[in-house]
């Protein structure tokens, strides 16, 4: 046999292939006149490893061994060691069995059932294979007759490739004439067929039979293919071609050669004349080693097909096999009269025992010389292939690929670097384990950590929801240890929605084996059903039976829930973070709400929420400890007392409870769906209108049980945000209950300082306001708590000189603070320049609270550094802002609305605003001036000096517009209001947005731009905030760096977007004062607009193109006047989303929240956006792409056919040495 070494696998097409060093042996495997196929020798000793199994070595822990272990034995081999492979083989196989073939994995549905439905015999003749083999080939997709075939893609094929691509016979009828071909002429027969393969793979040239002829040139004859292959520089190839035309290759080429191994197996060829499948093989096998990719994956796959026929065909033997040893041993027991027969029957499984060890080796071989090196090819479509075909074999003949082994192979690519090749493997082992999992203890224990891994930790999102699968297998067949429960079970928490809802099903598992223990722990089920035989279904203030799985559900959330909390603590945000908006107050949804939405669907204790809230608002304290003498007392006091929530429990099923609410409201549709069910297991479903009848008295009920804890009233006032109050508006009758849910509402605002109850009751109130019915109610109540907070600032304002900073103790500055916060959640409710204007009827306290507001304000002018006090004082200073803000905003719309009236405004009234607003715009500009560096409130004691002029700019556009069309009344008064910003805080305003820039920069490792030619110096920074970007953040975890990310990035847009604005607004980077020409401060602001991301360069989108800018004003004021907008008064609910922001769509949304707000109030119930009454100039757009067109893809790669090539992540590959570069296993 010829033996060559390998160049090393190549993965670029323009890699030319030199030829075969002279042969080091010229030895063959057998006498046979046709020399055996080319062993891969380049990795002597690695076969002589992986054969270990047939050697008796492997021992039971075969699948343990990585490829990586011990010292490459692979590296350089010499002739010695090519030598003891093949003596090593030799000792393996018969000698009349020659190299190994390979074959490509089926697709699954062509692989199930394949075994034929009939016994098969050796005697069968040649003219019965057509009809045998279709008979056993039943994987093959059945299709018509004389259906269209795809169009050639070789169009100069002919032979057996236009037989097999383009002519409408059955692979099987192909595989026969060819067999026949074969028959009149081995050489001419092998010379079509490896022509074929070479067009296959894209190849145009040709062999010869004198190549056929010729073993010992075989891989010669390939280089030189290779090389003529490879300086035509092909990159496409029919397998992996997505032309229309050879969408049907890979079946066709597949399905040939199974039907052609199928014909050898039914007429005994494949064991009679094996020299067929080995000159096949010798071709294909040295093909699956070449460094171009279209001759290796073209002969991988013909290999595989070829292996998962071979595979049936055992299968066929094996069933054979049994038949006879059954027929012999019945024949036997007959005595001596049947002796023809008993020595006929013992041929027959002579030659059948004969025939399966001919095909053993067959698959062995093929096993060995192409499988071992295929499933570790640096392209991954090619792994994919042979892990697809390894779990095939598994399936088909368990007991000869169930081993060790082989199995070893699909847990090492459970660590492949490429998603795909990942989700395959565990798709292959999911089929196995349905199956065998009882069969496969070793392996699974071996594999099983990193089987739980994948489904906790996987990348890829598809990957994880496929391992969670085999995991549920797992759990079923009883082999997970209990902390491997818990870590699934815990992915009921997971923020990705499809792995919350692949481990549902895991996850209801885990609750009933709990209610199975609970139940046997009160008594056992007869015991309870006997308990609650008569009880009422309408009455869910009783302990019920359904109590037991609320509670099991909530011990096991409130399990999981703490196991993460001590995995991950989370740090309390800060106070100062909520005060300027960088954080939330209230997270929109947390784990447990999360996880409620999708337990909703499975848990039918759930869909019934009365049966949840009656379970929340019950006395467990009193009723645990009661004793009942009645028959059943000692049940019934043991059930009460199993049922009892304890610790956390209570609040994990509030917010079940919201997620439920919300669920049940919002799905209608599903609801009556479920109606038919849940009826037929006792729950009853309510209607939307009797829910928010009912969920209206409960929520009083709650506030009153649950108010009191910061964390549980937050969640139950979220429930009043799911109910329909127009119920209200059409029953009369029913107000007196809203007006109970009122005034708990009102009464959490007053009792709480917590920032998320304000948040939540604020939101609730707005809601109802919405409603005209209840518009006057609200009012009303809300007048009330503007009374209770002004009085309790004017003893403040009484008591102190609230102008100066650092003149109060820290609990009093944070009594002012708290305040102050509820001032900033009541302007934004209403109207409130009447409150706000009102003189003060206390004594020292006489002027109105918008002057004592604005005075608080200049306490941010920081003179000193007082770490204890710097952040409560900070705090009380940014409510000061928010309440100053919303007033100025509130009375730009006033003037908006007289102006459009073309009514006069009194020039008292004009020069007393004009001089609150220049005392706001002092007082901040002292707050962002005072501080070296960009602490939370000069950033956003910035972004309110942005706001401040652009709102007063959207009175400016209504006074020109009426100007245009001809009014004649004077409005010059106005102009001192509208006066842009300082030009002298242009530098100052480029340093901070500057500072930001860096920070946000730093966080994500991006190098800045340097300054153009026309641009200054790059910013001096203090020292202080030198030191800044010098902290080390290697201490921080990973979630600790994600959250500084996420907020330096919000921080940076929500200032952008309001600079933005304001340049827009012409109300900033104007020039004048000695500060040069205008658009510094935008030239500035775009100088690294594609260095930090997509939010940020969309934001910025509105100065480059100012298109942009006119399209969303007329978006905007179309939307507009098709909508009517909903009461003036409720400007936050409208600032949610009401209209885009300028800064952008998703880009700004970080500040175009607060931006909306404040623009909704402006704009009243006129048809057009504050945009709209932003004037701006038409200037000469500049030339930038559609905006459809601008993408954050930019730097997004053409799709390649060859994706994989090469893996990715933290997967590297090596290069062993015949060629194949071998993925790392972890």
């Amino acid at each position: 046999m010829t033996t060559t070494i390998r160049q090393p696998l190549m993965e670029t097409t323009d890699n030319t292939a030199t030829s075969s060093p002279t042969p080091t042996s010229t030895a063959r495997r057998s006498g046979r006149v046709t020399k055996a196929p080319a062993k891969f020798t380049p990795e002597p000793t690695s076969l002589s490893k992986r054969k270990r199994a047939s050697e008796n070595d492997e021992g039971e822990d075969g699948e343990n061994e990585s490829p990586e272990e011990g010292p490459d034995e692979d590296d350089d081999p010499d002739a010695s060691e090519v030598e003891q492979e093949r003596q090593r083989s030799r000792k393996r196989k018969p000698s009349s069995q020659s190299a190994k073939a390979k074959k490509p994995a089926l697709k699954k549905p062509k692989i199930n059932g394949d075994a034929p439905s009939r016994p098969q015999t050796p005697a069968e003749t040649l003219a019965s294979a057509p009809a045998l083999a279709l008979n056993s080939h039943a994987s093959l997709p059945s299709r018509p007759k004389k259906s269209a075939r795809v169009a050639i893609a070789q169009p100069e094929g002919e032979g057996l490739y236009t037989d097999i691509f383009r002519s409408d016979d059955r692979p099987n009828e192909v595989a026969t004439r060819w067999y026949h071909q074969y028959q009149a002429d081995h050489a001419e027969a092998l010379t079509d067929l490896v022509n074929c393969i070479l067009l296959s793979a894209g190849c145009d040239q040709r062999v010869t039979e004198d190549d056929i002829r010729d073993p010992d040139n075989c891989q010669n004859r390939l280089a030189d293919l290779q090389n003529v292959y490879a300086e035509v520089g092909i990159t496409d190839y029919p397998l992996i071609s997505r032309a229309r035309s050879t969408r049907s290759f890979r079946d066709l080429l597949v399905g040939f050669f199974r039907s052609l191994v199928d014909v050898l197996h039914e007429t005994d060829a494949l064991y009679k004349d094996v020299q067929i499948l080995e000159n096949i093989s010798r071709w294909v096998a040295s093909m699956s080693s070449s460094t171009l990719r279209p001759f290796r994956h073209t002969a991988t796959t013909i290999a595989l097909a070829i292996q998962t026929a071979l595979v049936k065909a055992a299968g066929i033997l094996d069933g054979r096999i049994s038949n006879y040893m059954q027929q012999l041993e019945k024949t036997k027991g007959k005595g001596s009269k049947n002796a023809g027969l008993v020595e006929s029957i013992q041929q027959n499984l002579t030659d059948a025992e004969h025939y399966r060890d001919v095909c053993k080796d067959q698959i062995q071989d093929i096993f060995d010389t192409v499988f071992v090196h295929r499933y570790r090819d640096i392209d991954a479509k090619i792994r994919t292939e042979c892990v697809e075909a390894l779990g095939n074999w598994i399936h088909m003949l368990p007991t000869v690929f169930m081993e060790p082994e082989y199995l070893r192979y699909l847990g090492w690519m459970l660590s492949d670097v490429m998603p795909h090749t990942r989700h395959e493997v565990l798709k292959q082992l999911g089929r196995i384990f349905k199956n065998h999992a009882e069969k496969l203890g070793h392996f699974i224990d071996r594999f099983r950590p990193r089987l739980v891994e994948m489904a906790t930790k996987d990348s890829d999102v598809n990957v994880r929801v496929v391992a969670i699968s085999n995991i549920q297998i797992l759990k079923d067949s009883g082999n997970l240890e209990p902390d491997e429960i818990d870590s699934i079970g815990r992915l009921i928490f997971d923020p990705e929605l499809r792995i919350r809802k692949a481990v549902l099903d895991f996850f209801a598992g885990c609750v009933n084996d709990s209610i199975e223990n609970k139940v046997e722990e009160i008594g056992g089920e007869d015991a309870i059903d006997e308990l609650f035989q008569d009880q009422d279904e309408e009455d869910f203030s009783s302990p019920r039976s359904d109590w037991v799985s609320i509670k099991c559900l909530a011990e096991l959330l409130a399990a999981y829930d703490t196991q993460i909390e001590e995995e991950n603590p989370v740090e309390p945000p800060r106070n100062l973070d909520i005060a300027v908006d960088a954080i939330p107050a209230v997270a929109p949804e947390t784990r447990i709400s999360l996880a409620g939405h999708v337990l909703y669907e499975k848990i039918d204790q759930l869909k019934n929420w009365e049966l949840l809230s009656g379970y929340l608002l019950y006395d467990h304290s009193s009723s645990a400890s009661s004793k009942s003498a009645s028959k059943g007392g000692s049940v019934e006091t043991a059930l009460r007392r199993a049922v009892a929530p304890e610790g956390r429990e209570e609040a994990i099923l509030l917010e079940v409870l919201a997620s439920a609410v919300r669920s049940s409201l919002a799905a209608p549709a599903e609801l009556e769906k479920s109606k038919k069910h849940l009826r037929s297991e006792g729950i009853h479903l309510i209607g939307p209108e009797e829910a928010a009848r009912k969920l209206a008295s409960i929520i009083p009920k709650l506030l009153s049980k649950y108010g009191a804890d910061a964390s549980t009233a937050v969640t139950v006032l979220r429930l009043e945000h799911s109910l329909d109050l127009n119920v209200y508006q059409q029953l009369g009758q029913d107000s007196t209950t809203y007006d109970r849910l009122l005034t708990g509402i009102c009464t959490q605002f007053d009792r709480h300082i917590d920032r998320g109850v304000l948040a939540e009751t604020t939101t609730a109130l707005l809601h109802g306001r919405k409603y005209p019915a209840l518009e006057e109610t609200i009012d009303e109540k809300v007048s009330e708590l503007w009374d209770k907070t002004i009085n309790k600032l004017r003893q403040f304002d009484k008591s102190s000189e609230l102008g100066i900073r650092r003149n109060l103790e820290e609990p009093a500055i944070i009594e002012l603070g708290n305040i102050l916060l509820k001032t900033s959640k009541l302007v934004t409710l209403k109207d409130c320049i009447e409150v706000l204007e009102a003189d003060g009827q206390v004594e020292g306290s006489e002027s109105p609270a918008i002057e004592i507001l604005i005075r608080i304000v200049m306490r941010g002018k920081l003179d000193q550094v007082d770490e204890n006090l710097d952040d409560p004082e900070d705090e009380a200073v940014s409510f000061a802002v928010k309440t100053c803000l919303f007033y100025f905003l509130w009375k730009a719309r006033v003037l908006r609305d007289a102006v459009s009236e073309q009514r006069s405004i009194p020039a008292l009234q004009i020069e007393r605003l004009n001089t609150l607003r220049q005392s706001f715009v002092r007082n901040l500009v002292w707050t962002l001036s005072s501080r070296g560096t960009n602490d939370d409130l000069r950033l956003f004691a910035t972004g309110a000096l942005c706001d401040l002029h652009v709102a007063f700019a959207s009175v400016r556009r209504v006074i020109e517009r009426n100007a245009a069309e001809g009014s004649a009344v004077d409005y010059s008064l106005i102009n001192p209001l509208l006066d842009p910003i300082d030009p002298g805080l242009t530098r100052e305003l480029i340093e901070i947005f500057t500072a930001a820039e860096r920070a946000y920069a730093r966080c994500i490792n991006r190098q800045l731009n340097n300054p153009g030619e026309d641009e200054g110096p790059i910013e001096h920074f203090s020292s202080d905030e030198e030191d800044d970007e010098d902290e080390d953040d290697s201490d921080l975890t990973p979630v600790q760096k994600k959250r500084k990310e996420l907020k330096a990035e919000r921080v940076l847009c929500e200032l952008t977007g309001k600079m933005v604005l304001a340049i827009v607004a012409k109300v900033l980077d104007q020039g004048g004062s000695g500060q040069g020409a205008a658009g510094k401060i935008k030239k500035r602001m775009v100088r690294n607009q594609n260095k930090l991301g997509p939010n940020f360069k969309e934001t910025l989108a509105y100065l480059v193109d100012e298109g942009r800018a006119a399209r969303v004003r007329e978006a905007a004021a179309k939307a507009a006047g098709k909508k009517k907008r909903p009461a003036l008064a409720a400007p936050g609910s409208r600032a949610r989303g009401s209209r885009p922001a300028a800064a952008g769509n998703s880009g700004a949304s970080v500040a175009g929240k607060k931006q909306a707000l404040s623009a909704e109030i402006i704009t009243a119930e006129d048809n057009d956006s504050e945009l709209s009454d932003i004037e701006i100039e038409e200037e000469e757009p500049e030339a930038v792409p559609d905006p459809e067109e601008r993408t954050d893809l930019v730097n997004d790669p053409i799709e390649d056919h060859d994706e994989d090539e090469g893996g990715e992540g933290d997967g590297k590959s090596k290069k062993d040495d015949d060629g194949d570069e071998d993925m790392d296993e972890e």
